[in-house]
């Protein structure tokens, strides 16, 4: 007997208790594990520690829209992380197009728009970009733009292309 010939009923329900636990903890450490190891998930992902860190800042003038954008892109393994501001320093409208490209195409693509009404307004972004291919972003390409009355892009004022 693994309990011996003396152990009584309650005292061998709690033993059997203890032992059930312990194999159910064994089976949920075993398939975190597996889970883990079949995402490919290392300790730095699990802790989004960014890869590298950028900062931009675009500004200019052009056919009567003058504004800025300027803000951060975090870099990760599978993404990146894009943070900032637009600002329309005139009675028109600016737009910051921001496109993130991993392995040679295009996974991204946003517009974050500011109008101005004679003092000029600021709109603010922050989101998580997709770049689901291993090794993540190849580059980020950022233009601001001035938009025509109808809201279409009347011209691009600057642009810039920042990588890891």
């Amino acid at each position: 007997m693994i309990f011996g010939p003396r152990v009584g009923p309650v005292m061998l329900s709690i033993m059997q208790g203890v032992l059930m636990i312990k194999a159910r903890l064994k089976a949920s450490v075993a398939a975190l594990a597996a889970t883990v190891l079949f995402t490919g998930l290392s300790a730095g992902e699990a802790m989004a520690v960014p890869n590298s860190t950028k900062t931009f800042s675009l500004s200019g003038t052009y056919q009567g829209h003058t504004g800025y954008t300027e803000g951060y892109l975090y870099f990760y393994n599978r993404s990146v992380g894009i943070t900032g501001t637009v600002k329309s320093n005139t009675t028109g409208c600016v737009q910051v197009v921001i496109a993130v490209h991993a392995g040679g195409r295009e996974t991204d693509h946003q517009t974050r728009t500011a109008c101005g009404r004679g003092t000029g307004t600021s709109t603010g972004f922050n989101y998580t970009a997709s770049a689901d291919i291993p090794g993540g972003a190849d580059e980020v390409e950022i233009n601001l733009a001035g938009l025509d009355g109808r809201g279409q892009i009347d011209a691009v004022i600057t642009g810039g292309r920042y990588r890891p």
